[in-house]
């Protein structure tokens, strides 16, 4: 019977899992909600992993995936990462040990980086920047979260977004976030924000993009601001002759913000992702854990 590799990106807002054969052509591909341990309830955290495997698997076995590795978005805030693997085993109802990694190691390998030495800026839901060497972190700039941090990532954008809406309302992206909000007043508008969880905010940075890119000035501004953040991020942990990987949809999506930071860091030659990462995390579970010193 043929062995499968199962590979997981496990994000703030999104959890993407990715089934392959051993010759690395895909079987099946899954989604379920964020999956950062970090300030999230665990039994969500491995209700939204075992969705999103779940789907990718569809009706095969889990006792055919051979190897698991999930790489986790807030994998320094777990208190036992053996624990938490384990727990993920049993979530996932997998037979082979599940190999846990920070988000960042796939996201590396997602840009065809082959020998994993090199830098990565991941800028999703939040901002991270790393320098690595296999699994081994080198240098690390972010991370800090939406309180402390995450300059230039989606919940940045959105936070500004809502400021923006609240001191001109009736400007254009003052009415598409209040229309997305459902919130008809500024007051409402600041009920709304205080009123959930913060990473929902994160929910607007489209609008910002989106109205950046039909040559809006307000939301170009805040765009062009996210990328300098962005920018000043990287060239704070990479190196210029090792790789630089972007990653993270607000990063690689087409728009603003990539076409700024592209230019920004034009001489470090950042490469845009060959692979998702999901595809990648499953990828490196068929390869031996690479050692280092």
């Amino acid at each position: 019977m043929t062995t499968l590799h199962l590979g997981v990106d496990a994000g703030g807002s999104h959890t993407r899992a990715v089934l392959l054969d051993p010759a690395g052509a895909l079987l099946g591909r899954g989604g379920g909600g964020g999956a950062n341990p970090a300030g999230q309830n665990p039994a969500d955290t491995l209700g939204h992993l075992a969705a999103a495997v779940s789907a990718a698997l569809g009706p095969r076995d889990p006792a055919r995936v051979a190897a698991c590795l999930i790489g986790l978005a807030g994998y320094r805030a777990l208190p036992d990462p053996d624990g938490f693997a384990r727990r993920a085993r049993a979530a996932l109802g997998l037979h082979c040990p599940v190999r846990l990694v920070p988000d960042t190691v796939p996201a590396l390998a997602a840009g065809g980086v082959a020998d994993g030495r090199g830098t990565v800026l991941i800028a999703g839901t939040g901002t991270i920047c790393v320098r690595l060497d296999g699994t081994r972190t080198l240098a690390r700039g972010g991370g800090l979260g939406w309180l402390l941090g995450d300059e230039g990532g989606g919940f940045w954008l959105g936070r500004e977004a809502v400021r923006v809406a609240h001191a001109d309302p009736d400007g254009p992206l003052g009415t598409a976030v209040r229309a997305h909000c459902g919130a008809h007043t500024p007051d409402r508008l600041l009920r709304w924000a205080y009123g959930g969880p913060p990473r929902r905010l994160a929910d607007l940075a489209p609008l910002v993009t989106g109205l950046a890119g039909d040559g809006d000035a307000t939301a170009l501004v805040i765009a062009r601001t996210a990328a300098d953040h962005l920018a000043a991020l990287a060239r704070a942990t990479a190196v210029p002759a090792e790789p630089l990987v972007l990653a993270g949809s607000v990063a690689t999506s087409p728009g603003p913000v990539r076409e700024h930071l592209l230019h920004r860091l034009a001489d470090l030659a950042p490469r845009l992702p060959a692979t998702d990462a999901a595809t990648a995390a499953a990828l490196l579970a068929g390869r031996p854990a690479r050692r280092t010193p």
